[in-house]
């Protein structure tokens, strides 16, 4: 046997399955990034509350309720177009970092608003580094972990998003006395606390993610981080052993060179490098051109329609509903009855996620389905808005990992934020078509919702392939990248070299 052949098809998927496996890395990353994901859904019920105060506190006009509404959409929009082009290019631990600070302090702004015009710049700037920090946590988890359990962490990442509005309503509980009035920058300076405690510790424990470096030709970097993880695995005991898959680690008889622990050889360094070399041709990392490319084109569109349609549902009702219950005299746990219809969907969504007859897609279609009747029922009585709240979660858990996993690595937080950034357009618009609805009807807000639920369905549907089981990098039907000639040739001359570097 030629001993280039040996290994030939692995892939850093396959790499992190093999040696890696799941442990306490992967653990440990998880539990330090989804609190910046608590963090974003705590701040989105924060800012609805505020609107209703600040009308009440400042004698505000509806224009201007929306002007400070959509500004705060509008720099999610410009964070998160931004964070692509940093984050394929910078890296994503130092974007983690980053993003946890300024959040640290934009959050304290607010201490300093006393006006319209404060408050906006406070609301732009914060909207800003929010729409920074949301393709983040996503896209590092996902280039960390085994294909068998990357769709239940990144739902695990999105149930937080749920855990941090339940956060804000004990931060609403403790701070304000109803709907209309309370201390409401002293609820804004406490909700800060978790950014800071998030960047500290992603700066002590966590490392760049293997699959960027790879990406960035630092291939030597990528696969001792892979070692650094393979040693933080080892012995994995208790309920992480019982959950997870696990990897005793092996220390090969031919490390590569430069290798630091010795766990990877050096004919797998080598069918890596190869693997690199097929996957990461083109040099056009964090565009917008490669998003618009012919293999690319039609998911982009299609993803970016369900983006902004979902974001005009899901805040929406988070501008919408302190209106309606305000208006009806309900209380802070009234509106904590319609954040839980969303705890069910993600216990339903970490069963089914890995089912392939089911998986991202075929759930996203039949729970927009769902969302639309029960839209449409919302309209003539006040409590399906519960269940509706239920399928827009679900339909959202499976749009998070759909929408990383879809995207190439040289462009993933990219497509991920660019996506995430069409979507927060669909909530910037909300308030000039919701308040002005709300004020005709008070239910006829949730007509648009259903609207926009088909609209989703039909996107949804006609998306090209569902990610169940593929690989990040996936390129043709049987998830493998494409040979050729040239590419055995750059193999074996890579061995060759490889061997004259150990003599």
């Amino acid at each position: 046997m030629n001993p280039y052949k040996e290994n030939a098809k692995l892939s850093l998927d396959q790499l992190i399955e093999k040696r890696c496996g799941t442990g306490r890395y992967q653990i440990l990353a998880l539990s330090i990034l989804v609190f910046i994901d608590l963090n974003d859904g705590c701040e989105l019920i924060l800012m609805s509350f505020l609107m209703p105060i600040l009308k009440t506190e400042w004698q505000l006009t509806s224009m201007q309720i929306q002007i400070l509404t959509s500004i705060f959409y509008l720099g999610m929009v410009l964070g998160s177009i931004l964070t692509g082009f940093v984050a394929d290019r910078k890296g994503r631990l130092r974007c983690i970092y980053l993003s946890c600070i300024i959040q640290f302090f934009m959050a304290n702004s607010f201490l300093l608003c006393t006006n319209f015009y404060h408050m906006i710049f406070a609301r732009l700037g914060y909207g800003f580094v929010y729409g920074f920090s949301i393709p983040l946590t996503t896209t590092m988890i996902s280039e960390i972990t085994a294909p068998d359990v990357r769709g239940r962490f990144l739902i695990v990442i999105n149930f937080f998003v749920s855990v941090g509005k339940i956060y804000a309503f004990l931060l609403a509980f403790l701070c304000l006395e109803n709907f209309n009035q309370g201390h409401w920058r002293l609820m804004m300076s406490l909700s800060s606390t978790t950014s800071l405690i998030v960047g500290i510790l992603a700066w002590i424990f966590l490392m760049e993610s293997p699959r960027y470096l790879m990406a960035s030709g630092q291939v030597v970097e990528g696969l001792n981080i892979i070692e650094e993880i393979i040693h933080k695995n080892q012995n994995n005991t208790g309920l992480i052993s019982r959950l997870f898959k696990s990897v005793q680690p092996e220390v090969s008889s031919d490390p590569f060179k430069g290798s630091k622990y010795g766990y990877i050889s050096a004919k797998e360094r080598i069918a890596i490098e190869k693997w690199v070399t097929k996957v990461f041709r083109s040099e056009n990392r964090g565009t917008l051109r490669e998003l618009f490319n012919k293999n690319n084109k039609s998911t982009t569109i299609r993803l970016w329609i369900i983006w902004f349609c979902i974001n005009f549902m899901y805040f929406g009702q988070l501008l919408i509903l302190p209106f309606i219950l305000g208006s009806k005299q309900k209380t802070f746990v009234d509106y904590l009855t319609t954040v839980l219809g969303e705890i069910p969907s993600i216990i339903l969504s970490l069963l089914i996620v890995e089912i392939p007859f089911l998986g991202r897609r075929n759930t996203m279609a039949i729970s927009f389905f769902c969302a639309s009747i029960m839209h449409v029922w919302s309209y003539y009585a006040s409590w399906p808005y519960f269940f509706a709240r239920f399928f827009m979660k679900e339909s959202w858990a499976m749009l998070y990992p759909y929408s990383t996993e879809i995207f190439h690595t040289s462009n993933r937080t990219l497509g991920f934020g660019s996506s995430a950034a069409v979507g927060r357009i669909g909530a910037a618009i909300s308030p000039y078509i919701l308040i002005p609805l709300f004020d005709q009807d008070t239910h006829l807000p949730f007509l648009a919702f259903a609207v926009s639920s088909v609209i989703s369905l039909i996107s949804a549907i006609t998306l090209p392939y569902d990610t169940v089981g593929k690989s990040l990098d996936f390129q043709n039907s049987d998830g493998e990248v494409e040979s050729n000639k040239e590419d055995e040739i750059k193999e074996i001359m890579m061995v060759l070299i490889e061997k004259k570097n150990q003599n």
